[in-house]
């Protein structure tokens, strides 16, 4: 399978696809039929026309929610660009591919019926499959996949294949639980919290996101002074946490650490701890950053921890983008898929203008790793091989060429960064339960 296929390979073949040609494959991949008929994209897309990308966005299902922060940043950032004369003298046009449930068959589906039916010059997408059984499709097709779906897995399958024109716009999720316990080390050792005592519980799903974060902190626990004494695992979406706070106040630990991801469930659980906390202090995964969750917490969110490396940063370009969402939507921005998606798309466009052709995907990938490119949600440079951008501090100490790892807590149903420098906005309180 070849890892390095340029537009003008693949449209000889997607030429002949749609003129009586044949597109033969399954998960792993697929062959093209030639065709008779040369660049048969170019011709819809020249300058002064209309260039397809295309959004794999779970636009129904658990994740609606965050797939319409994801849509609305991409087209945030579409209507910026057009509104500057587009790319090339193209103006850029969003199709979307529902991809629900994140199935894999949801996204090779998705990425072929872009790709190859839309025409799209480039993907953009918030997750994946926790599979990555669309890369090799992608790779074949060869249109540059820029996902924000935050997972060392899917930087090691790129890795491994040498995959060139998928990239993951955002640092893994292997900074969470070591940064989040070196965080509140932070806070005891200043005398801000002092913990009931040195447990934590921990939960997780079956999701391997989930689980690789919560693995992290069980394995990195006895180095910051910490015991586990809860490892639960449940089957997401949850609606039902009685069970698990059953066993949580049966044995109270000083830290909660949550890596279900989903905003619902997140919201649930939240909820029902607040109704008869134990004195733990409680962090969620990224959840908390969609709007929807302080829509269905209220008040009882308040206090709760929560982290993200693709967080909108609260500075003079990231409060101008949270106004312009606001304008366009009626409605507060996210803080974490809007402002990515928003940056993913300019940042191809910077590719594309350099290359000064969106269809040459080799160049356009390989002009990728050579750009740093300061967006709303942080500095973004790519490590080549692994295609993914790296994380500040811990990655590299420059806040300019790396995405910051964000820890907010929610305060007076506001979120508040509180680390890191240079970007804090307040300091860490104990929380009303507390």
């Amino acid at each position: 399978m070849s890892k390095r296929v340029s537009r003008r390979d693949f449209v000889r073949g997607v030429g002949a696809a749609t003129v009586g040609g044949a597109i033969v494959g399954g998960a792993g991949g697929f062959v093209v039929a030639p065709a008779t008929r040369e660049d048969t994209f170019r011709s819809s897309a020249g300058r002064g026309g209309t260039l397809r990308i295309g959004g794999l966005v779970p636009v129904t299902g658990a994740y609606s929610a965050d797939g319409q922060e994801m849509r609305r940043g991409q087209e945030m950032a579409i209507a910026e660009i057009n509104a500057g004369g587009g790319v090339l003298g193209s103006k850029l046009e969003l199709v979307v591919a529902d991809v629900a449930d994140i199935a894999p068959e949801k996204f090779i589906n998705g990425a072929r019926k872009l790709a190859q039916g839309d025409r799209t010059a480039a993907l953009f997408g918030g997750y994946t499959s926790s599979t990555q059984a669309e890369f090799p499709a992608i790779a074949q097709i060869g249109t540059p996949f820029f996902h924000a779906n935050t997972l060392q897995a899917d930087v090691d399958a790129v890795k491994k294949a040498g995959y060139t024109n998928i990239f993951e716009t955002d640092p893994t999720e292997r900074w969470y639980g070591p940064g989040f316990l070196s965080l509140a080390k932070n806070w005891i050792d200043s005398g801000v919290w002092k913990p009931k005592n040195r447990t934590i519980a921990v939960i997780t799903t079956t999701d391997p996101y989930s689980t690789s974060i919560s693995d992290s902190v069980r394995k990195s626990a006895k180095e910051h002074g910490w015991d586990i004494s809860l490892y639960e695992q449940v089957t997401a979406p949850l609606a039902d946490w009685g069970p698990t706070l059953a066993k949580i106040r049966a044995n109270p630990p000083g830290l909660i650490f949550h890596a279900d991801y989903i905003t619902g469930d997140l919201a649930s659980f939240t909820k029902q701890f607040r109704s008869s906390p134990t004195p733990s202090l409680l962090f969620e995964q990224y959840g908390p950053s969609v709007p929807e969750y302080l829509d269905l917490t209220g008040d009882a969110a308040n206090g709760v921890l929560w982290s993200t490396v693709i967080g909108t940063i609260p500075d003079e370009r990231g409060k101008a983008f949270m106004k312009q969402y606001r304008e366009k939507y009626g409605a507060a921005a996210g803080l974490s898929q809007a402002g990515a998606q928003y940056d993913a798309v300019h940042l191809w466009a910077t590719a594309v203008r350099q290359v000064n052709d969106p269809y040459d995907f080799r160049a356009v990938s390989q002009a990728v790793l050579g750009i740093t490119h300061r967006g709303v949600s942080g500095g973004y440079t790519f490590v080549e091989g692994e295609q993914a951008a790296r994380q500040y501090p811990d990655q590299t100490r420059d806040a300019g060429l790396g995405m910051a790892h964000q820890t907010y807590q929610i305060q007076d149903r506001k979120h508040v960064l509180i680390a890191p420098e240079p970007y804090i906005q307040g300091e860490f309180q104990l929380p009303p339960w507390l």
